[in-house]
């Protein structure tokens, strides 16, 4: 594989020139893909550096830090790995695991949640995305936002041994 197609088709999928001196998070990661695939396909680090215009120590740099990119990132590394069947380790991309919370409603909670669907039914698709945009997205961000007020200890009064003459404190 030629260094000069792997930063073509890596502006091609990026959108941009990866040569260019930008400092940009998208432009380094980008540079970073393309220094590990030039790096394991067996390129020196000085040739590869300077077809980007960037020193050998920066290549090495991009090299070390490739752990760093996003997931996106991994994404374009991996087609390219697999368009051009380099002999290269695909970047593991860990799946997400979806935990689904099954919550039990309150008898209480059913009844007001009938109440509100019964009034919500009769109103427009209009009125009802208004009502959804300006009161009830609103209201769940304070929900979510609020943190519930901390009680104080209640804290027993001292125990008096002998009698005191102020009737107050009695």
């Amino acid at each position: 594989m030629n260094l000069d197609e792997l930063i073509q088709e890596l502006n091609t999928l990026y959108g941009f020139d990866i040569t260019q001196r930008v400092r940009q998070r998208q432009y380094s990661y980008a540079r970073k893909v393309y220094c590990k695939l030039a790096k394991e396909v067996g390129h020196t680090l000085q040739f590869l550096g300077s077809k980007i215009g960037v020193s050998h120590d920066c290549a090495i740099y991009h090299v070390r830090t490739f752990h760093t990119i996003t997931h996106s990132d991994k994404v374009i590394f991996n087609n390219i790995v697999k368009k051009f069947r380099l002999d290269v380790e695909l970047c593991k991309m860990p799946r997400k695991k979806k935990v689904v919370k099954q919550t039990t409603l309150k008898p209480q909670n059913k009844e007001l949640i009938k109440e509100i669907t019964q009034v919500i039914s009769k109103w427009e698709t209009e009125n009802l995305m208004q009502f959804i945009g300006t009161r009830l997205m609103p209201y769940d961000k304070l929900i979510k936002a609020t943190k519930p007020q901390i009680q104080p200890q209640k804290v027993k009064g001292a125990k008096l041994k002998r009698q005191v003459k102020n009737p107050v404190l009695c």
